[in-house]
């Protein structure tokens, strides 16, 4: 859900960057926020996944070790 708001923004503003860099005499800054907001998101995007993964992995190494430890159990 964070990532469609996410979404949602980065598309609102590259846009209204993009129409201001028609009528601009430097469109130049225009269009390196609005390039640069893509990379913000796609950064963004990146690191919440690596985070998962991360999570992921943590929650398995702890349901492995529970299970050896009931299966250890006198």
């Amino acid at each position: 859900m964070k990532t469609i708001i996410y979404f949602i923004f980065t598309c609102g503003i590259s846009t209204g960057c993009m129409f201001g860099a028609l009528n601009a005499p430097n469109p130049y800054p225009l269009f390196a926020v609005a390039f640069g907001i893509w990379a913000l998101f796609i950064w963004g995007c990146h690191k919440r996944a690596k985070r998962k993964v991360e999570q992921r992995n943590r929650e398995r190494l702890f349901d492995e070790f529970i299970r050896r430890q009931m299966r250890n159990k006198p």
